[in-house]
């Protein structure tokens, strides 16, 4: 059932049965989270699955990377005006591996897609409340967790300066139809 959807286009999406009424939901449960922010129990209550999700990519990638993690938590934390809600600790962040291991919370996002497709939308075609609220609440924390926080920015901006001055250079100079752009 998941593999159809993925060569869907939007016009098709829209006519998928359940997928507004979800896409709505998960829309609402993310605002619900984001108002849950001012409060630091609440809002890790509200999004551990996401933020369980969320570091255990940076340690998954990291370890994949060799960026060696050191530590694991998901206790909460005041981080300047907000709360960290988790983290995980690396010995060998470095030029190469450090904006994967920041950015690892973005593979989420094709999660947060599958779920609310290829469940929460099918729940709601068959009437079964209970799973669809609790796939739109997933979808929901996977989509919060799939930003990665400014801390996750501040340790791999070496890294990402590179990667972006490299991917940079090679899109004005490197690709090979650019000059075709100006025409």
């Amino acid at each position: 059932m998941l593999i159809p959807l993925l060569n869907t286009t939007p016009q098709t999406l829209l006519h998928l049965p359940g997928f507004l009424p979800s896409a709505i939901l998960a829309g609402v449960l993310y605002l619900i989270l984001l108002r849950a922010r001012g409060s630091k129990w609440r809002l890790a209550i509200l999004s551990l699955p996401g933020t369980f999700s969320h570091e255990l990519l940076h340690l998954i990638v990291g370890f994949l990377l060799l960026a060696r993690p050191a530590g694991f938590s998901l206790r909460p934390k005041r981080a300047g005006e907000g709360w960290a809600l988790g983290s995980v600790s690396f010995r060998k962040i470095n030029m190469f591996n450090g904006a994967f291991v920041a950015l690892a919370p973005l593979l989420l996002l094709p999660l947060a897609w599958l779920c609310l497709t290829g469940l929460a939308a099918p729940f709601w075609a068959n009437h079964q409340w209970g799973g669809w609220l609790a796939t739109g609440y997933f979808t929901s924390t996977l989509l919060l967790a799939a930003i990665p926080s400014p801390q996750d920015i501040k340790a791999g901006r070496r890294s990402l300066l590179l990667y972006g001055t490299v991917g940079g250079l090679w899109w004005l100079w490197g690709s090979p139809s650019w000059p075709n752009w100006f025409h």
